[in-house]
């Protein structure tokens, strides 16, 4: 039952990915009231004020805080958890050097399976003045821990 359910859902993500991706114009997907037992209304204010914060955290460079933002298995590309404040401290590093001390993102769709959120967006590297200096699209699937949102796997597209 359990492996129909994750094949299920990842057939859902192939597609979804594919067509989003395919589409030259990207919109703002409403999310449904209901989906399967999650309130996808209530769980997008969650995520954009999780995606705040996070924000927040790498303007403020604390790599700690935004390691706290993944699930205790959550995965940035192929850093595990265990990985991620020191990883994450580095990237700061490394964008402070090139000028490009802030982060933004922007969410274009939220979906779920009923277990799982699955979030796609672009992000965009500022500079000190708010010029865009490098973008790109993120997909992020969220799980819920400890009654919270949490970032369970954290891709670039």
């Amino acid at each position: 039952m359990k492996i129909t359910k994750t094949v299920i859902f990842l057939c859902h993500l192939s597609l979804i990915l594919f067509v989003s991706l395919s589409c030259s114009e990207e919109k703002e997907v409403a999310p449904e009231a209901q989906d399967k037992g999650i309130d996808l209304v209530q769980a997008r204010k969650e995520i954009d004020e999780n995606v705040k914060q996070f924000s927040e955290d790498f303007k403020n460079a604390d790599s700690l805080a935004l390691a706290g933002h993944y699930a205790s298995d959550g995965t940035f590309g192929s850093i595990k958890k265990e990985d991620l404040a020191s990883a994450w401290g580095s990237m700061i590093r490394n964008a402070v050097k090139s000028g490009t001390p802030e982060i933004q993102f922007t969410t274009n769709s939220i979906f779920s399976d009923g277990e799982y959120l699955v979030e796609i967006g672009r992000y965009e590297f500022l500079d000190k003045d708010k010029n865009v200096k490098s973008e790109g699209k993120y997909l992020v699937v969220w799980k819920q821990e400890g009654g919270n949102w949490k970032m369970y796997r954290d891709i670039g597209l």
